[in-house]
């Protein structure tokens, strides 16, 4: 990773991977490579919450630039996503870099015939340029922060403290919710995110993930998932020298045995809710440990292997894709009870004083096995990285999450109108009732309203040219949610017009229940979307629809 002097470079590159790129540096770097070949279009997401354009590259043979070409050619759409926590600069510095090189550099003449490449190449750039050598500061005694460059990493959060990979459900920042906007328009079949862990001692590069969101229901895309990435990282070592693995941490830091666990399953996290949405959803995360050229050079071979994967079965995944999405609409037509939504995989717990806590445990199903490269026992209990010894530990793969509540899915949902504009930034179709209405539905009564914390999804900003505050320091929390205990009953309804009618028989038909069902783990009312209409005793105010809906009577919004 490291051009010709003739060739556009970023500031990585240029400072000998001293220093990363500016919000500023990024978009020079966009307009050089615009300027000179016709095999990019610049485009936006829109303006971050501080005014800052959130530029977008569109790579393509010359064929298509838009969403609507990209379909018409029938191309594989794919999107990469970096710098959604701006501390984690490697995926921006490598996607700049692979697409001078993919274009400039010739090498990608058999892969921009077959993709429309997107790249969002800085996803957070106000965080991006709060840039201080404090940021993520090493601290391998609370396994926490990562060898910097010496200029220093923006902030994980941003400027106006949001965390934006917590955000996908709650969509509080503009920044997701312009992703949301530009996702539902290019509706990719591939979504890339790069990131950047600490955590857990090991000997790895990087580590990969997936969507482990509905495992069941999406258990064919995510076996054709796994597959893939498998496949390119076995591709990445053997070509580039770069040692990877299943994403995780161990479950107890002083013993490599206890397992490797992967994190919740919750659709607040962008993987699992694309993974809602059933596209193949690839997560990076480069190691922190290792230094920042280092962790620059794997992220750029597993970006360049993951398209040349891409290219050579573009077919195949497009394929898996659209049938994914065919299946999710049919849930929708045939009112099947059987396969079953999961919407709640957390296990409620009091701590001391009564508070309500949740954890998301996974687990090693069927004997589920992984080998973990790590080092010996004394190295890992007096947090030395590197360790004085490899070792190779055989560990159970906690991977898997036990529902706690599932449900099936009804034909419709029938939700009140101040929903209409959370369901419209999500993708979901709805209509309005054009006037008073009697339905036979299925309603929960509320029986408990209870209120949990949010951990690390909104931080408080640090004065310009601070340092943002590490989460060992245990900042307090910003953000609180809602959680109900409900009792389903059937009965006759009411509903006056404007009610939005919900239909599941759409792509975005698996998420809708996610977001609408009260006992969601991660929905609109663990959100606060509907806190004003909740009351104990009464109905939750949005209603199961199990037969045939009617037909549309209003146009559609």
């Amino acid at each position: 990773m490291n051009a010709p002097a003739d060739l556009p470079r970023t500031r990585a590159e240029i400072s000998s991977y001293r220093e990363t790129s500016t919000h500023d540096d990024v978009l020079r770097f966009i307009d050089e490579l615009v300027a000179r070949t016709d095999l990019v279009r610049r485009t936006t997401l829109g303006r971050s919450g501080e005014g800052r354009d959130m530029a977008a590259l569109v790579l393509s043979d010359g064929a298509c630039f838009t969403p609507e070409q990209a379909r018409a050619e029938g191309r594989l759409i794919v999107m990469i996503e970096a710098n959604i926590h701006a501390g984690e600069v490697e995926g921006k510095e490598s996607v700049l870099a692979l697409a001078r090189d993919l274009t400039l550099g010739g090498l990608g003449k058999k892969i921009l015939s077959r993709l429309c490449l997107v790249v969002v190449p800085n996803f957070n750039p106000d965080g991006n340029d709060r840039i201080n050598p404090n940021n993520r500061r090493l601290d391998l005694a609370n396994l926490e922060g990562q060898v910097n460059p010496e200029g220093g990493v923006g902030t994980r959060y941003t400027g106006e403290g949001w965390n934006l990979n917590r955000d996908a459900v709650k969509q509080e920042a503009v920044e997701t919710r312009n992703l949301a906007r530009f996702f539902n328009e290019w509706w990719p079949h591939v979504f890339i995110d790069c990131h950047t862990t600490d955590g857990s001692l090991h000997a790895f590069d990087l580590t990969f993930d997936t969507s482990h969101s509905n495992q069941r229901l999406f258990r064919r895309l995510q076996k054709r998932t796994r597959t893939l990435l498998e496949e390119v990282s076995d591709n990445v070592e053997r070509r580039h020298g770069f040692k990877s693995t299943w994403y995780g941490n161990f479950v107890v830091e002083d013993d490599p045995t206890s397992g490797w666990a992967t994190y919740p399953a919750l659709p607040r996290f962008g993987s699992h809710y694309r993974g809602l949405l059933g596209r193949i959803d690839v997560l990076l995360e480069t190691y922190s440990y290792i230094d920042f050229r280092r962790r620059c050079d794997v992220m750029y071979a597993w970006l360049i292997e993951l398209l040349r994967y891409c290219s050579r079965n573009a077919s195949g995944l497009a394929r898996a894709v659209e049938q994914e999405e065919k299946r999710t609409v049919r849930r929708g037509e045939k009112l099947d009870p059987r396969p079953r939504v999961v919407v709640n995989s957390g296990v409620a717990r009091r701590e001391e004083g009564g508070a309500l806590r949740f954890d998301y445990p996974a687990y090693a199903l069927g004997g589920d096995r992984i080998r973990i490269l790590s080092f010996d026992r004394e190295s890992l209990s007096a947090r030395r990285y590197p360790g004085g010894q490899r070792v190779e530990y055989r560990v159970p793969h906690m991977r898997t999450f036990i529902p706690t509540v599932r449900v099936a899915t009804p034909s419709a949902y029938l939700a009140p109108p101040s929903l209409a504009e959370a369901l419209e930034r999500h993708g979901i179709a709805f209509e309005a009732l054009a006037e008073e209405t009697e339905f036979d539905v299925e309603s929960y009564v509320i029986l408990d309203i209870e209120k949990t914390h949010s951990p690390d999804v909104a931080a408080l900003v640090p004065p310009p040219g601070s340092a943002e505050i590490p989460l060992s320091a245990k900042p307090p929390p910003r953000r609180f949610e809602t959680v109900l205990s409900v009792r389903p009953e059937r009965r006759r309804v009411k509903l006056p017009a404007g009610t939005l009618l919900v239909r599941t028989a759409q792509r975005a038909g698996t998420l809708a229940i996610y977001l609408l069902e009260p006992h969601s783990d991660d929905g609109f009312t663990r959100w606060e979307f509907l806190d004003t209409l909740l009351r104990v005793g009464e109905l939750y105010p949005v209603h199961r629809l199990l037969d045939a809906p009617p037909p549309p009577r209003v146009k559609q919004e």
